[in-house]
């Protein structure tokens, strides 16, 4: 009997079971119910153009980018003097000073790059830089007036008034009304103008500042050693009459008609020995003390002042320099000058006077030298075949100089290596 009761339950569940089941098939799936309706939907233009997908955005983004970088060396030039424009204008020299320093290191071949850092220059009194920068200009554009305002400018704050007169003057050669040159020109002083007829002659200045001693001696003997006694005894005290006298008195004065038989007197004896010794060349002067430069301010210091008197002074103390000091000396810059005149000693003097080596190493220390591109890029040609020159003559010591060593300096030089 409770065998079929637990029987009869399991059938009764499994009934109910069923009915459940069918009761959830006839229920409507919940994708088949009827649903609130959705809104339209809408499209958003932008820029008048239709977004096709993220290949178009990306596209765009490129698009984009590109228009806003520079593209060559030429636009990121210009990209950095605007910087440097915009900071000049704010009156923040320093930073225009680095910008205008970026666009040069970009390209080097505009003149407008140079001339605006020189008168950032100005404005912070660093008048030497403002004038070499100026140089570099007007060797890139001769006649660019701006460039010979603030070099004279420059030159003016440095003590150097006739260059910066010729500069302002250069200038107005090029634009005759040209106000701020004339303003100027009027500053410095009304005084300096009277030299110009002494420039225009400079041999008896010259002459004079170069007079040998002795030539002034010799000419004084010639004349002035005869002659002397006579005014001695017309004009002298009778105290030197009496010596005289004292030293010859078998002759009479009056009675001897020409003064030179009195030169073996005593007195005249010690005049003519005291022009002598006045008459003796000048012994050779002694070899200067010449120190070598720590910055390049003491440098263009010493080589102005060197330079004034002759190359032979100039030359000893080039030698001075070592050519591995030439890089920290010349960090801040090398004139063109300068540089073509050491080129020059090298040429003439080192070749008769020093070894290969040491020819060697002094084109090796200047190409050390920063912006020694921009210097030889501007050599005449001239100095060119003076590089010529000095490398066929280190080709030809192999034994000395090593063919793989110079290859380097080739290539710095701009020499095609045979």
């Amino acid at each position: 009997m409770a065998s079929e009761k637990v029987w009869s339950d399991i059938l009764d569940w499994q009934t109910d079971i069923h009915k459940k089941d069918e009761a959830l098939l006839r229920r409507k799936p919940v994708h088949d119910q009827a649903l609130p309706p959705v809104r339209k939907s809408t499209e958003i233009l932008v820029d008048n153009a239709k977004p096709v997908g993220i290949h178009t955005l990306s596209n765009a983004s490129k698009a984009s980018a590109s228009k806003t970088t520079p593209k060559s060396r030429a636009e990121k030039a210009e990209a950095e003097k605007a910087k440097g424009n915009e900071y000049f204008g704010k009156k923040d020299y320093k930073n225009a000073i680095l910008y205008y320093g970026k666009a040069i290191d970009l390209d080097p071949t505009v003149p407008v790059y140079f001339v605006n850092r020189a008168m950032a220059y100005l404005k912070t009194n660093s008048f030497l830089e403002a004038e070499k920068d100026c140089s570099r200009g007007l060797q890139l554009q001769p006649k660019n007036v701006k460039a010979f305002w603030r070099r004279g400018i420059a030159l003016r704050e440095l003590g150097r008034l006739n260059e910066a007169r010729k500069d302002f003057e250069a200038g107005l050669m090029i634009e005759p009304n040209n106000k701020s040159l004339l303003d100027e020109l009027k500053k410095l002083p009304a005084a300096k103008p009277a030299e110009k007829p002494k420039s225009k002659k400079p041999e008896p200045v010259e002459h004079k500042r170069r007079l040998p001693i002795h030539v002034i001696d010799e000419a004084y003997t010639k004349s002035k050693i005869v002659e002397q006694p006579t005014t001695l005894q017309k004009k002298e005290p009778a105290s030197t009459s009496s010596n005289v006298k004292q030293a010859d008195p078998a002759r009479k004065p009056a009675s001897v008609p020409e003064p030179a038989k009195k030169v073996d007197t005593p007195a005249k004896k010690a005049a003519t020995s005291s022009i002598q010794t006045t008459t003796q060349p000048p012994q050779p002067p002694t070899p200067l003390n010449f120190t070598c430069p720590r910055t390049n301010f003491e440098f263009e210091r010493d080589w102005k002042t060197f330079k004034g008197r002759g190359d032979d002074i100039l030359y000893q103390y080039f030698q001075v320099i070592p050519p591995r000091e030439y890089p920290v000396i010349f960090k801040s810059s090398l004139e063109s000058d300068q540089f073509e005149k050491m080129l020059d000693f090298v040429d003439t003097r080192y070749i008769k006077e020093k070894t290969p080596t040491d020819i060697y190493n002094v084109l090796w220390g200047l190409s050390r030298v920063p912006r020694i591109d921009m210097l030889i890029m501007f050599l005449d040609k001239k100095h060119q075949q003076v590089i010529q020159r000095l490398f066929d003559l280190l080709k030809s010591k192999p034994d000395e100089i090593p063919q793989d060593v110079l290859a380097k300096l080739f290539r710095t030089y701009g020499i095609q290596p045979s």
